[in-house]
């Protein structure tokens, strides 16, 4: 729910970074991003970096089930403006999300790590993959904190934090690869991927401590019963939104062969390149939203004009990436240049988020259980179900039209809601 939302916060990414230098971050966030992929596919065997890439879905699918009711209900503090009602400064309550996250994730890391000793033990045959992703159960700590605290500077507009924080495990990604021996297993690359989650998580800290400045000792207290139990009370939308963004991935780790699996992994980290700029061209063509005076239940007019101008730039920027498509997917090589159905749909589901955004804010602000939950539960459902019944025989392109529909539903129930709002 919130990984989409683009919202009014304190201040904007604009506000603190002149436009030149934060779109040069941006490229370079970008060009991280592929050459990153573009080292990993050429320094494996598609088979490898199938394995590989599972490991991600490790990571991050398990962090995004552990952490999806703090980030709720992060961002509605903060999207909200609730600060000042609840008496809660937005770094305290961060603060206090953020340990309960680490605790919890540390405490699922444990278990994960017990499983692993007696597999060990257990079937020796398997001793091989269980090094390759014992660093992604390690990173699980680390890589929930940075999207946690990513999240919240996503709601406070700040969404250059993110991709600063993210040049950590691409850039571990591109050593790995440049260091790595000639005979070096893939567990190399393992370790490599938990040493650039650790990084970037101590870059989320430092960038989520600026924007959100917490006094010496104030994040010490608990916060109140009835935030804790705000929280709580979203952990079922968390984890159906978890499904909705990781359902399909999770589906096709575990049934498809490894090729399909670093095929479609190729696809998606090409495709978040979308999401590196997006936003900020949302926010520059919608400025309104960066106001603090900007009322926080927008107007229809407003919310329509927010939407034009969603759609306006989500066309703008997705349409020349798919007619470059042959082209960018060219510099991976074979087998992943011939995977040009499944980028296509992977950039539909980022131009579904990129339209859908302001109307996924106003959700956000203007809570409601039943209807939220109606509109992340049938998309979880229907990409689960949709993958399962297809990937046997259309693996990762069963994979992204499975998450295709998934933005779809859930991108057309949150515009549905806001508009049906009385005007």
């Amino acid at each position: 729910m919130v990984e989409t939302a683009a919202a009014g916060g304190e201040s904007s990414t604009t506000a603190a970074h002149p436009w030149i230098g934060e779109l040069l971050l941006r490229l370079l966030g970008a060009l991280l991003q592929i050459l990153a992929t573009w080292a990993v596919v050429h320094a494996l065997t598609p088979e490898e970096a199938g394995v590989y890439f599972r490991g991600f879905v490790i990571a991050l699918g398990l962090s995004t089930l552990l952490r999806g009711k703090y980030e709720i209900y992060m961002a509605q503090h903060v999207i909200g403006r609730r600060a000042a009602d609840t008496g809660i400064p937005n770094g305290v309550l961060l603060m206090q999300l953020a340990r309960r996250m680490l605790l919890r994730s540390s405490l699922l890391c444990a278990v994960l790590l017990v499983v692993t000793a007696d597999l060990d033990i257990q079937a020796p045959q398997l001793q091989t993959v269980l090094q390759t992703y014992l660093p992604f159960v390690l990173a699980v700590p680390s890589v929930s904190l940075s999207s946690l605290l990513g999240e919240a500077l996503r709601a406070a507009n700040r969404t250059l934090g993110i991709v600063v924080a993210a040049y950590a495990v691409n850039l571990s990604m591109l050593l790995a690869v440049v260091l790595a021996p000639d005979d070096a297993a893939i567990a190399f690359y393992s370790w490599a991927f938990l040493l650039g989650s650790l990084v970037s998580a101590g870059v989320a800290v430092a960038l989520a401590w600026r924007a959100f400045p917490v006094a010496r000792g104030a994040g010490s207290p608990p916060i109140c019963r009835e935030a804790l139990q705000g929280v709580d009370s979203r952990e079922l939308i968390g984890l159906a939104r978890g499904l909705l963004l990781w359902g399909p991935l999770c589906v096709l780790a575990v049934w498809a062969p490894p090729m399909q699996m670093a095929q479609y992994a190729v696809a998606a980290r090409t495709a978040l390149i979308v999401d590196i700029f997006l936003p900020a061209l949302n926010l520059t063509g919608s400025r309104e939203t960066l106001l603090v005076t900007q009322p926080v239940q927008a107007s229809r007019q407003l919310l329509l004009r927010q939407l034009a101008t969603a759609l306006v730039y989500s066309s703008a920027f997705v349409v020349p990436l798919l007619v470059l498509a042959p082209a960018t997917l060219a510099l991976y090589g074979k087998p992943y240049d011939s995977q040009l159905t499944v980028y296509a749909l992977l950039l539909g589901v980022q131009f579904s988020n990129g339209v859908g955004r302001p109307a996924v804010r106003h959700a956000v602000v203007e809570w409601n259980a039943r209807r939220i939950g109606v509109a992340v539960g049938s998309g979880a459902v229907a990409v689960v179900l949709i993958c399962a019944l297809g990937v046997t025989a259309y693996g990762a392109l069963a994979a992204a039209a499975a998450s295709l529909i998934g933005a779809l539903i859930f991108n057309g129930r949150a515009i549905g809601m806001a508009l049906s709002r009385p005007a």
